[in-house]
């Protein structure tokens, strides 16, 4: 709940990372291909008051795997 920033390439090439969870509504944009490279079936939940600003971010951070999905928690 208080993180505010993730880093260019902070899970750059994570293939295990199959679940992310934000629960800070106070997140910056995420660096340059923070998420690049993840597991193709990841799962990443992202707060509803900011879900549609969120989900923009992280796709341009690079979740865009047919199989990565989104939820709104």
């Amino acid at each position: 709940a208080n993180v505010k920033k993730i880093g260019t390439m902070a899970f750059y090439g994570c293939k295990k990372l199959k679940t992310v969870k934000v629960q800070s509504t106070s997140l910056k944009k995420p660096g340059k291909s923070a998420f690049v490279d993840i597991s193709p079936k990841a799962k990443i939940t992202l707060p509803k008051k900011k879900y549609s600003k969120y989900k923009k971010w992280f796709k341009s951070a690079g979740v865009k795997g047919k199989k990565q999905k989104f939820k709104k928690k």
